[in-house]
């Protein structure tokens, strides 16, 4: 039952404006260096902007919530802000409902904040006094980073969302403004003043209802829709660690993660913890068969990229050629050739002039876990290595990320029905994304590739095809360990995509129509502790991790009947590689049993990308 009275009803998104104003000096602590001589910094966003964390204030309400709820109408901050776990399906954790984000510095004394200007004049210092003299202890002067001079009112804005009823909306907006107004500072070192709260506000936006986009009655032809995401947020999204507490963002948004985030704002939208609640609803029904790829960075004004090919070679030079036709090295060559793992800048830059990526920059950020006395918890502090667009002088984004959606696999007479929920939710944003909660915009669009895909009607006996892997696949099934000498990457792939043409052939065919010829691939382990804590089917399950075929990877094939090869390549090209039949059966085939699905981006291709090198 959701919380407007209807198991069906849709729960309005509402958002709330706050506005804190503190009193110079604050400080919450930054991780950047600064400039010389400074020994605490400000907290700036990736735009250089100072923020009052979205989480500090959390926090600070949720001590409030926690201390005095019964008074504040059971005011709940588990409910609101969520409670840890592994994963909700095991009863334990709970997801945070109220969206929170970082509030910004827009105002200084009434008047516009510039980042832009010089603010070394307003530094404020300290001293140590020696315990013994009660002078000045030596080498203890501490400079610390301003934006105005003492007294000064510095205002933060920012926007928070939940989905709840009017009813719910006004309350939580009572509670969060006591919550704030009872916080007499904020920031560190409050015991000497800093970080004074002048005055709070929190107001909930006029909603002018569902965000719908222009209906175009071709716009989900052939099942099939492109999008474009922007976002001025910090993204840090499938994040790795090499360090334990260093979490490093990709550079693109995963097709699972989208349908993560899909499959979390639809249960939210219709107040259900699980999709198998909305038997009645289209989407939620069809789930599973939606296929969306991956969100590729893309340049603002160009179409999408696809990975450098791997069969890519450089002479020395400047000169980048295409060795796909050649199993071997040609006898031509009057020297060894470099691919891409020994590739310098030169070639890179090069190579990446005609790829039309976009380009992203890094920003840090680094937190800490509070312990019950509201300090830094000891053995607790963690970073977020963070993807941001980069931006033009005048402030516009320079990238976006392109993506599809692709209902093939939905029943043809619920396509329409579905085709709109997504069209309704993708409206509104998608959020909130990756370990930052970021949000991003998303609006159609009609570009196609960078490297449109060769033609396929033009095929004869004996042509020899190279297909691109543009996302990592899970190619063939991790049974047993074998010494590397004993491993054949030929036979093992010849035998995985034989299999897979013959779910598009058939069975009964005398032979396949494409022949593997040889590759150009890599690989990489894909496991860790979450992965194997969080898929495993039982206790005793022993570790073991998946092979992954990366992005880039090249595979070329022989055609042998021209006709069933277009029918192969035409399928790869629009739905991706399915899982091969040995990997259904050693892995799964499903969400419940690991994230590298077709359905969730993984073994998309692109047959003979036109990218303009010279063959080799």
């Amino acid at each position: 039952m959701s919380p407007t009275g209807s198991p069906t009803g849709t729960i309005p998104l509402q958002t709330f404006a706050l506005s804190i104003t503190l009193q110079a000096p604050y400080l919450v602590h930054g991780n950047d260096a600064g400039r010389y001589g400074l020994h605490a910094t400000l907290l700036r966003n990736h735009r250089r902007i100072p923020v009052l964390p979205g989480t500090l204030l959390a926090g600070r309400i949720a001590e409030v919530w926690t201390a005095h709820g019964k008074a504040l109408g059971d005011a709940d901050a588990d409910r609101w802000f969520g409670t840890p776990g592994i994963t909700i399906a095991s009863g334990v954790g709970q997801r945070a409902r109220l969206r929170v984000s970082d509030l910004v510095l827009t105002t200084v004394g009434g008047k516009p904040f510039d980042p832009t200007a010089a603010t070394h004049e307003f530094d404020a210092s300290r001293v140590q006094i020696d315990d013994t003299t009660g002078s000045v202890q030596h080498g203890a002067l501490l400079m610390v980073e301003q934006v105005c001079l003492p007294g000064a009112s510095l205002t933060f804005q920012g926007e928070w969302s939940v989905r709840a009823d009017d009813r719910q909306a006004e309350t939580l907006r009572r509670q969060l403004q006591v919550a704030l107004q009872m916080q007499t500072q904020l920031g560190a070192w409050r015991n000497i003043g800093f970080g004074r709260v002048q005055a709070v506000e929190v107001k909930r936006k006029a909603s002018d209802g569902v965000t719908r986009w222009p209906v175009q009655r071709e716009a989900w032809a052939g099942g099939r829709r492109r999008f474009a995401l922007t976002s001025d947020d910090a993204l840090c999204l499938s994040a790795s660690t090499q360090r334990g507490n260093v979490f490093v963002s990709v550079d693109h948004v995963s097709g699972g993660t989208i349908k993560g985030v899909l499959a979390r704002m639809l249960s939210e939208r219709y107040g259900v913890k699980s999709l198998d609640a909305l038997p009645a609803q289209k989407l939620a029904c069809h789930f599973d068969k939606v296929r969306v790829t991956h969100a590729l960075p893309a340049a603002h004004d160009s179409g999408r990229p696809v990975p450098l090919p791997q069969s890519l070679v450089s002479l020395g030079g400047g000169q980048i050629r295409d060795a796909f036709r050649h199993e071997a090295p040609p006898d031509m060559l009057s020297g060894a050739v470099a691919f891409q793992t020994d590739w310098k800048t030169a070639d890179f830059e090069t190579a990446g002039a005609r790829q039309g990526k976009g380009r992203s920059e890094s920003y840090l950020r680094v937190r800490t876990d509070i312990n019950g006395e509201g300090q830094a918890k000891d053995g607790a502090l963690f970073a977020y290595d963070c993807r941001v667009s980069a931006r033009d002088e005048q402030g516009h984004p320079l990238t976006r990320w392109l993506f599809d959606i692709d209902l093939g696999a939905v029943p043809e007479q619920d396509r329409g029905s579905v085709a709109q929920s997504l069209d309704d939710m993708l409206a509104e944003g998608l959020a909130p994304l990756g370990k930052t909660d970021a949000r991003m915009e998303v609006q159609p669009c009609d570009d196609g590739a960078v490297w449109p895909s060769g033609p396929a009607q033009g095929l004869k006996k004996g042509d020899k095809v190279p297909v691109l892997l543009v996302t990592d696949a899970l190619l063939f099934p991790t049974t047993e360990i074998e010494p590397p000498a004993v491993v054949d990457l030929v036979t093992i792939y010849t035998t995985q995509f034989e299999a897979l043409q013959r779910e598009i052939v058939g069975a009964a065919a005398a032979d396949v129509p494409l022949r593997y010829s040889h590759h150009f691939a890599t690989q990489r382990l894909a496991g860790g502790r979450f992965l194997h804590e969080r898929y495993r089917e039982r206790k005793d399950q022993p570790y073991r991790p998946l092979v992954l075929t990366e992005a880039g990877s090249v595979f070329v094939f022989e055609v042998v009947e021209p006709d069933g090869a277009r029918r192969v390549l035409e399928a790869w090209q629009r739905h991706g590689l399915k899982l091969p039949p040995e990997v259904q059966q050693c892995h799964g085939a499903d969400w419940t049993r690991h994230p590298y699905l077709p359905e969730n981006g993984h073994g998309e291709v692109a047959v003979h990308p036109q990218h303009g090198f010279q063959p080799l």
